[in-house]
Parts: C-alpha cells; structure tokens; sequence
C-alpha cells in the first residue's frame, strides 16, 4: 500500500480544553441586573455578559498562539526540539475552548502542556481583576487515529447537493475524509472527531477544578519520559504531576476506575500550603509516576496501551502495534478497491446513457427496465 496518499495514516492528537468556569451564574445575574436597570444608556447596547465572554475567546486565543510562537523560536531552537504543526482550535462549546494538535514527537505533547499552562496563568491574573467571580479549568488528553478513534465529516448544510443516501457509512466517511484532505478549506463540509479515547477526555473535564488541570494517563506517562530526557540547560521543562487516584468514569476502561493524574494551577497561597500538608498531598516524582504507568497498562492492555506516534525518534513511542498495522492496512485496502469498484460502475453507466452520468431518477428507471427485461424472460423460458 506504498503508493497511498491520503488521509488514512496513523496520526495522535492532543486535545486541549479550557472553560470558563461560574459563566453561566455570571450571565443569569448580569441579565437580571440589565433587564431590571430602567437608565439603559449607549453603553449598554450589548448584553452585560457578552464583553467578558468575547474576551476569553480572544485573549486565549492570542495568547496560546503567543506562547507557541515564543517557544518554537526560542526554546524549542535551542534545544533541538520538534515543534510539528501548530495546535489549532477545534471547536467553542459554550463557555469551553477545546485545541487540537497533531503530535509529530512525544516531547511536543509537554512543549504544548506547558504553552497551555502558561496561557491560562496570564489570562487567568487579568480576568480575576475584572470579574473576580469567573475563573478557568483545564484538562488534556490524547487521542489515536483511525484506529481506536475516527475523524466524521460532515455536510455543513442539510441542501448540499453532495449529500449522499448511500447505505454504506464507512465509505460515505472515507470519501468525505478524502474531499476535506485535498481541500481543507471547502466552507461545505466541516470536521470532528469521535471514539473512545475522545469520550474518556471529556470525561476527565468533569473533574478538573480550577486548581487541578487533569491529564490523561497516557499523556501522563508521554510528559514525564520527555522530562526525563530532557537535555542539561532546559530547566523551563518541567510540569509537577500530582495524583488524585482511581475514578470510575462511566462507560470508560471497561467499568475499571481510571486513574486521574493532575497538574496544580493554583497561586501560591499559605493557605493552600497548609491545607496540602493536612491532606498529605506532595507532587510525584517522574520515577514512580512512569512505573505506575506502565504497570497499569500492563494491568489492563485490553483497552489502553502505551501511545505511539509513526516516526517518533524515540523507540519508546514509535513502536505501531501490529494489529493496528494490520488494521489500518485493511482499511486502506477497503477503500482503494471500493472506489475503484464505484468509479467503474459510474462510467459503465456514463457509458450506456449519453456520456453524462445519470441522475437518480435516471438510475432508478434503468433499474424498473431490468426488472421487467428479467421477468419477461422468465415468464417465456419454463422452469424445471
């Protein structure tokens, strides 16, 4: 399958969330108070809640592309480090950012953690100032494909010509996975992202906290192999990891409690000194954190495993299981020979009308003539 070129190749990605957190209670009050205030002047042309929630999408967004910018030219140059594509917005859910970023190398995932962490600290200083009743939470994760999780298209449009009724969804996908690969920018189709690995991301977000960005255990586990491995002179990476313990997710890991690691994005305050010291809580040091991962998937390789990312420097990572080579060959195949197969009938039909290929209602009566060629010639030769 050498000669394919297109969408379906291994690909991991690293999922970025932050929300505005006590947004909704902010709009209610602030819609009661706007309703309520008879002296509405020209300064009240918007909604009271639009300015702080504007300005959350586009501070975040100038900002993580800021801390981006500044590490792939400093940092990242100075250390020989890959950088990859740049991460780029997902999508907005509400009140909630999410960030996607293919991973060409395991170290771009902590070079990304760390642009993300630093983003949130500085917009978070400004916010608290304004609206000290908003605040911020993270979470993180990453995601194979297409095997264990799959990029949907769709039509952005319900009146969009190209919308096909065939019965077949695996294919329709492919086919408009392979239409938004040669054109990215088509403003008819629009792209998500599914699977397991994605759910148990979303998940993880409902325990993050203002103080705890919550990773993923297999981000977890890439994070503290690039710390351990990072060269003499790059102090700045480093992310303290600290442990929650096992929590059921439902639906997530098979029914197992799924272990929740988490990154402190709380100021440095005494009372959070103190009440750390009551609970016992302490950072991880990468040697335990990087045992306890390995064992766990070990524990239950029936539905995690260590990531991999095709073409990593590092062995650790760049190992593709061969069931999902073999999986990933099949379905290269599956769509090869089914295009093939559906172009061939497209210009046999092209070829037995007058050249241009047929409507459906063109199909559809090429189809009822058969039938009747069929059962005339039943009806004059007896069966025996």
């Amino acid at each position: 399958m050498s000669e394919y070129n297109g969408p379906i190749v291994s690909t991991l990605r690293l999922f970025l969330s932050v929300d505005l957190v006590g947004s909704t209670a902010f709009k209610q009050a602030n819609q009661r108070a706007f309703k309520s205030d008879e002296k509405v002047g020209e300064s009240s042309v918007a909604e009271p809640w639009f300015s702080p929630i504007a300005q959350f999408y586009k501070e975040i967004e100038r900002l993580f592309a800021r801390e981006w910018q500044l590490y792939t030219d400093g940092l990242a140059a100075r250390i020989g480090w890959p950088t990859g594509p740049a991460p780029e917005l997902w999508k907005s859910a509400g009140d909630e950012l999410l960030y996607v970023k293919i991973l060409s190398d395991h170290r771009e995932a902590v070079a990304c953690v760390l642009c993300w962490m630093r983003t949130v600290d500085e917009y978070r200083v400004e916010l608290k100032k304004k609206y000290p009743s908003l605040d911020l939470k993270c979470t993180a994760w990453i995601a194979g494909f297409p095997i264990t999780n799959t990029e949907v298209v769709f039509a952005k449009r319900v009146d969009n010509e190209d919308i096909s009724d065939d019965a077949d969804p695996l294919y329709i996908n492919l086919d408009l996975l392979h239409k938004f690969h040669a054109d990215p920018k088509d403003r008819t189709l629009t792209k998500d992202y599914i699977g397991p690995s994605v759910d148990a991301g979303f998940r993880l977000c409902d325990l993050s906290t203002a103080r705890k960005f919550v990773i993923s255990i297999d981000l977890a586990l890439m994070i503290v192999h690039a710390i351990r491995a990072r060269p003499s002179g790059a102090d700045e990476i480093d992310v303290v990891l600290h442990y929650h313990g096992r929590v059921s997710l439902k639906g997530v890991l098979g029914g197992h409690p799924y272990p929740v690691f988490w990154i402190d994005m709380a100021s440095e305050s005494s009372l959070d000194k103190l009440e750390d010291r009551l609970l016992e809580l302490q950072p991880r040091n990468t040697d335990d954190v990087k045992r306890y991962c390995e064992e766990f998937f070990s524990a239950h390789n029936a539905n995690i495993m260590i990531p991999y990312i095709a073409g990593d420097q590092d062995p650790y990572f760049a190992g593709m299981p061969d069931l999902h080579a073999g999986k990933l060959e099949k379905l290269r195949e599956y769509w090869l020979k089914e295009k093939e197969r559906r172009d061939q009938e497209r210009e046999s039909l092209k070829a037995d009308g007058s050249g241009h290929e047929p409507d459906k209602e063109q199909v559809e009566s090429l189809f009822a003539s058969l039938v009747r060629q069929i059962l005339d010639n039943t009806r004059e030769k007896p069966t025996r």
